[in-house]
């Protein structure tokens, strides 16, 4: 067993129970166990078992052994492959554009999830892809999502984890990008689990660029960590990170963001921005900007910051007749508008929706407590 614990162990999370997993052997599930209603261009896997499957025939779809692609694991990612009870395969042949957005279901439903997800792309290769993660029952999780990018080859990826309240999640995405590969991929960890996510793009040959978003919102007294790191690998290589959260209640979130050029990336760009609003006194929201850069040919920069709700928006929209509360909710939900919009499935988007209404519940979006 390896000991190291990924990077957040940095923020605390030694004493959180990863590993107290329940792994047993449960009945065959059927699509009528979960109350998820299917629809076409749609896996749906529960407890490991494939109960859907509608992707589109140009596409390779396996619940089937995968490969390793990650060379050094953390412990976490260790014992991910150790006890892995879920899987699946994706593989997008050579010049195939997958014009329909797949969608993925991935179920816990009788016992803990330790679930790895593979996508590879193979040259000229394009997908839109929404990966969603949903708990059913109260068992702690370990994910690990890998997506190998060979070169000229686009992805489009939407995250959403909808693990169940209450429990220890543990997520890495690892991303491997060849010449001139495109990423585009937007991470949604709205839930209310205490969770360790990451996000690690390498970007290893020539022309690669990703784009990683990722948002949050933190409340009651859930603790997230989470890190997001690009690598420059290759010259002319752009990778760009964007981080948004919203912390509130007694929560906790920490956002790292990595940016890393490696010696001989010439002419690559690596930029980074970090926004968290903090809408509590007891709420604790950190912000870890990281720029390490070991060439001189290159652009990068990094911006953070953490704030509260804009007073003068606030007075503006109560000016028109809004109350407090319904003003502190629409600056919100409009800080996170954009990343929601990007979705192109409307049930889910309208299920994030809802979920984010529910964090930002209308008596707890007032500024510090008030209730004037």
């Amino acid at each position: 067993m390896i000991d190291k614990l990924p990077l957040a162990e940095k923020t605390n999370i030694k004493n959180w129970a990863f590993e107290d997993l329940v792994l047993k052997d449960v009945s065959e599930p059927t699509l009528c166990d979960i109350g998820i209603h299917p629809t076409e261009n749609q896996i749906i896997l529960v407890d490991g078992t494939i109960v859907h499957n509608t992707a589109p025939p140009s596409i390779k779809v396996e619940a089937s052994s995968l490969s390793e692609l990650l060379p050094v694991p953390n412990q976490l990612i260790a014992s991910n492959g150790m006890k892995r009870n879920s899987q699946l395969l994706i593989v997008v042949p050579r010049n195939t554009l997958v014009t329909e957005t797949i969608s993925v279901v991935v179920v816990a439903k009788e016992r803990s999830l330790v679930h790895k997800t593979e996508v590879i792309l193979e040259t000229g290769a394009g997908l839109d892809l929404v990966e969603n993660y949903i708990g059913l029952g109260k068992f702690n999780t370990n994910i690990v999502s890998t997506f190998e990018l060979k070169a000229n080859a686009n992805l489009t990826v939407s995250t959403v984890s909808n693990m169940s309240a209450g429990t220890i999640v543990y997520h890495h995405k690892h991303v491997q990008m060849e010449n001139d590969a495109t990423l585009d991929t937007t991470n949604f960890m709205i839930n209310d689990v205490d969770m360790v996510f990451e996000d690690f793009t390498h970007l290893l040959g020539s022309g690669a660029e990703a784009d990683v978003k990722t948002v949050s919102i933190a409340s009651g007294e859930q603790k997230q960590n989470i890190t997001v790191r690009t690598m420059n690998i290759a010259d002319h290589t752009v990778g760009n990170i964007t981080n948004y959260g919203i912390v509130k209640d007694d929560a906790h979130l920490a956002f790292n963001g990595i940016g890393k050029i490696q010696k001989a990336s010439k002419a690559s760009d690596n930029q980074q921005e970090t926004r968290l609003l903090n809408l509590s006194k007891t709420a604790e929201a950190i912000a870890n900007p990281f720029l390490l850069i070991d060439e001189g040919d290159i652009t990068a920069g990094h911006a953070a910051s953490i704030g509260q709700l804009d007073e003068e928006q606030i007075y503006y929209l109560m000016s028109r007749g809004m109350s407090r509360a319904e003003a502190s909710k629409m600056i919100v939900s409009g800080f996170l508008a954009p990343f929601v919009d990007r979705i192109d499935d409307e049930e889910m988007k309208a299920t994030l929706v809802t979920k984010i209404e529910g964090k930002l519940s209308v008596r707890e979006v007032y500024h510090y407590g008030e209730d004037t």
